[in-house]
């Protein structure tokens, strides 16, 4: 999608490309999403709001099906999924470091195999998967999670060769963990492989995942704010990445981060392209609740989050806080752009999308 700039206001000063300009928020519905889960390694239970298995489960007892895993999200309330099986695992095996043959180009689809299907009340399905491919200066392969496509294998091309490939069959991409890979001040070859591809088909960054496993992602998604700007969006998300396996205490995953979709119907391509276009925030649960947001409101310079829920807001430019409290007057920032990050008891926050300044 290409930014459309907001008028210039008296004194000069503007927002170039708000991603919620057009979000009626009486209207909206804020979808609880995940993007990137995998099949289940172990037995869960669809009934339980809790990580399941527990750390003292038996990694023999059998696996339950992905539609399992489906039931779970939609009884805690989530209304968009995609479960994302890396591209090395096949009906149960692990096939990592294996050659490449035609059967592992597949993903987890449709959801009709575990008789789970779209419907107005339920959750919305969207195809997926976590492919790989290699990044200039990284001596082992980078995932791409790929969705609204059937590309189930990148077949160790390139990150942009894969992410083309997910564009030409239609579908949108992000970079899951990117603190998995580099560093903050490290940022140089993301910056050349989002240039390279499309918008469109390339959106953005996983912020948080799980219990936020790699918190320098924050550090990382404000560095391609920074350099890129509003020529070049990059969006967040943010994923439990659960396998439903047994973790420790404080590592558990299920319903800890997410993605919030606004949308105003229940489709497929509604949640894909609110997510590609920036409508959204993201959460992370920590010990506590994450705050909604009931609203991102811009009056001339001034930029507002309504979050009631929030103990405290603080605005990020370029990488720092440069401003506390619900309001920010842009015409005061220097940088490229500002978001808000609205937090609570227990390291809980919400993160609203970039607001890119002229």
């Amino acid at each position: 999608m290409t930014p459309t700039p907001t008028p210039t206001t008296p004194d000069g000063a503007r927002i170039e490309h708000d991603p919620y300009g057009d979000v009626d928020w009486e209207r909206v519905t804020r979808c609880r999403s995940q993007f990137h889960l995998h099949e289940p390694r172990n037995e869960l239970d669809p009934r339980s709001p809790d990580h399941d298995p527990p750390s003292t489960a038996d990694a023999d007892d059998g696996r339950s099906s992905p539609g399992a895993l489906v039931d779970k999200y939609q009884r805690a309330g989530y209304g968009a999924l995609a479960v994302t099986e890396h591209e090395y695992f096949v009906d149960g095996t692990k096939h990592k470091g294996e050659p490449f043959v035609e059967a592992l180009d597949t993903t987890t689809w449709p959801w009709t195999e575990w008789d789970r299907e779209c419907d107005p009340d339920g959750t919305v399905p969207v195809q997926g998967a976590e492919l790989r491919g290699t990044l200039d200066g990284l001596d082992r392969l980078h995932d791409l999670v790929s969705l609204d496509n059937d590309l189930g294998h990148g077949r160790e091309r390139s990150l942009r060769a894969v992410a083309t490939d997910v564009g030409d069959r239609g579908g949108v991409a992000f970079l899951p963990h990117p603190g998995k890979y580099v560093d903050p001040d490290d940022v140089g070859a993301y910056v050349d492989l989002f240039e390279a591809v499309d918008p469109g088909t390339l959106f953005g960054v996983e912020a948080f995942n799980a219990r936020d496993r790699y918190p320098s992602c924050r550090a990382i998604w404000d560095a391609l704010l920074a350099e890129l700007g509003a020529d070049r969006p990059v969006w967040a998300v943010a994923n439990d990445d659960y396998h439903a396996r047994p973790r420790p205490a404080g590592a558990e995953r299920f319903d800890r981060s997410r993605t919030v979709l606004l949308v105003e119907e229940r489709s497929p391509s509604a949640v894909v392209d609110a997510l590609s276009s920036g409508r959204s925030y993201v959460q992370y649960d920590g010990d506590g609740a994450a705050p909604r947001i009931d609203s991102v409101d811009v009056a001339g310079t001034t930029v507002r989050v309504d979050a009631p829920d929030a103990a405290a807001v603080r605005w990020i430019a370029d990488g720092s806080a440069v401003a506390t409290g619900a309001e920010i007057d842009v015409a005061d920032v220097t940088g490229r752009y500002v978001r808000a990050e609205a937090t609570a008891a227990g390291d809980a926050v919400t993160c609203t999308q970039p607001l890119y300044l002229e």
